[in-house]
């Protein structure tokens, strides 16, 4: 028995084993947290780290998928909503994400370039009644509202 726990020690000290989710418990496989754990909220950003938006979609698809499970494992109480937003989305480093997807979305813009601006036809000018048409008195007597 003493093996076994020392073997278990080592799987959670182990960098190379990653911490995932075990389903329909939505516990770690490698340490038996909540999952995400403290070694997944580390390991997670990092690996997402050239697409950063994708570990919210991510995130937030396991937790729809994991607020299912529970549910159906326990539906009364029903999972806290909040808490299951706090435990999946709530640690995600967001004002690093939207930095990131605002300086990607600017790197993808075309840069301004200096152009005239487009003429206007002369023929738009030939249709609109001159302003003194517009204010001119009513036939009857009384002036027209402009």
């Amino acid at each position: 028995m003493g093996i076994v726990v020392l073997r278990d020690l080592a799987a959670l000290t182990d960098p190379n084993r990653p911490h995932s989710p075990r389903r329909p418990l939505w516990t770690c496989r490698q340490c038996g947290h909540p999952w995400p754990c403290a070694w997944a909220r580390a390991a997670l950003p990092e690996e997402f780290r050239q697409e950063p938006l994708s570990l919210f979609v991510y995130l937030g698809s396991a937790l729809f998928e994991a607020a299912g499970d529970l549910y159906r494992l326990c539906p009364n109480p029903a999972p806290n909503p909040a808490e299951l937003h706090a435990r999946f989305l709530g640690w995600v480093p967001t004002h690093r994400m939207i930095t990131w997807a605002l300086a990607r979305r600017d790197a993808a813009l075309p840069a301004p370039t200096a152009v005239d601006p487009p003429a206007i036809p002369a023929s738009r000018h030939a249709t609109s009644a001159p302003s003194s048409a517009r204010h001119r008195p009513d036939r009857r007597g009384t002036s027209g509202s402009p």
